[in-house]
């Protein structure tokens, strides 16, 4: 399927030669979204809104892991502003109830939330990569199909990243 849409290449053995990685990512979504892929997934507010609660996530007893327009913020270059607000700060936790009990938060409908926590159907994303202040971000792969999935997803903020990427990695330009 995916080489007859155009998204690799495969070589005269059936090997796969070419992988373009940003339409990869966008056929993935069309099978995959945070909210349903995802278990235990819940909605909150931050009372005293995102700014103050970032800085707390390095402090929490349990790993968590960024994700979508969060996690996008700590892939982007170093200097390299996003190119909207962070409006909802979206995470990956083993135990979403007791990460959000432990920063305070208010459970909330989607409409109102400004933290999204999700158990991750993979726990090994909670293990990998960590940023320079300690959290953990989710890999970037799953990082841009969440932002293309999220409530009020950021296509905007995508597309800066894929284009990030594409700077210095070719496969990431298609």
């Amino acid at each position: 399927t995916l080489a007859a849409e155009g998204i690799v290449d495969r070589n005269p053995e059936g090997k796969i030669d070419v992988v373009r990685r940003r339409a990869l990512i966008r056929r993935w979504t069309t099978d995959y979204a945070f909210a349903e892929t995802n278990s235990a997934v819940a909605f909150y507010l931050a009372p005293r809104g995102i700014d103050r609660t970032l800085p707390r996530l390095a402090e929490l007893s349990m790993e968590v892991a960024m994700t979508g327009s969060s996690g996008a913020r700590l892939l982007l270059p170093a200097g390299r502003t996003s190119v909207v607000p962070l409006r909802l700060l979206s995470l990956y936790a083993a135990d979403p109830p007791a990460v959000a009990q432990e920063l305070g938060l208010i459970e909330t409908e989607p409409r109102s939330a400004n933290v999204v926590i999700a158990r991750p159907q993979d726990p090994d994303i909670l293990n990998d990569g960590k940023s320079s202040a300690d959290v953990g971000v989710a890999p970037t792969p799953l990082v841009l199909a969440d932002m293309l999935t999220l409530p009020g997803r950021s296509d905007a903020e995508a597309e800066q990243l894929f284009d990030s990427l594409a700077a210095t990695d070719p496969a990431w330009s298609t």
